[in-house]
């Protein structure tokens, strides 16, 4: 995804802020529901990246390697279920978009949270894990902008960082829509809960990276200079 894609998006949601400001601000702010409220504006900035993701050309080829990374990083996720916070998802996410760029890790992301669900449950958690997880992705593709070889250090802790902002962001959706009163002391209690867990998720994150991140890294290259076309700077990208 480019600074140039980006813009139409950003403009987008400017827009569908204001006019969500200025339908909410006749209400009382006590009484809203701020757990519907965070959903439908979550709900908006998905369709737009969507929408932004979706109106740039890509190829069939482009399109199987996202449908099997988002199979392969669910696949890893229902595997592992059965150990706490533990799962190669997020790195798998972190990964893709590193290797293929923003527009697929995001992608990669918001798929592998669907699908995933669809063994392990849904429910209104979905939407904020399938963010969460395309926001990892973009990371992921941020961090790879302009580089030939997987430089490890960076990325380890981008891994672990996306362990925190996955638990950070699953927390704030567990309190607006279950946790009364809202204010900074619920807040901080309800992240302080589940830092052992992300800790644990971060954990994982940087294990998975240091064990099967070269590795992975060398075949979806080797994959993506063979298979995907090549632009005008001689790099191969999903992207492009």
């Amino acid at each position: 995804m480019t600074r140039k894609g980006l813009i139409p998006l950003i403009l987008l949601g400017g827009i569908a802020a204001a006019s969500l400001g200025v339908t909410l601000g006749s209400w009382s702010i006590a009484s809203l529901n701020w757990g519907l409220v965070s959903t439908l504006v979550l709900l908006v900035f998905l369709g737009l990246l969507m929408w932004s993701a979706g109106h740039q050309p890509v190829n069939t080829i482009a399109i199987s390697v996202t449908a099997t990374l988002a199979a392969l990083a669910s696949l890893g996720r229902i595997l592992f279920a059965a150990v706490a916070s533990v799962q190669p998802a997020t790195f798998l996410v972190l990964l893709s978009g590193y290797v293929f760029g923003s527009r697929t890790g995001f992608i990669v992301g918001t798929m592998a949270g669907l699908i995933s669900n669809f063994f392990l449950g849904h429910g209104p958690w979905t939407l904020w894990q399938m963010i969460a997880w395309g926001i990892c992705g973009i990371i992921g593709g941020v961090l790879g902008q302009n580089k030939s070889q997987l430089v490890l250090m960076p990325f380890l802790v981008v891994s672990a960082g996306a362990g925190y902002f996955f638990g950070l962001f699953m927390n704030t959706w567990h309190w607006l829509n279950f946790v009364y009163p809202l204010n900074w002391q619920t807040l901080v209690s309800i992240w302080a809960s589940s830092f052992i867990f992300d800790t644990m998720h971060a954990v994982g994150n940087v294990i998975f990276a240091i064990v099967f991140g070269r590795t992975f890294f060398d075949h979806l290259v080797r994959y993506r200079n063979r298979f995907l076309p090549v632009n005008v700077t001689g790099r191969t990208h999903c992207d492009e």
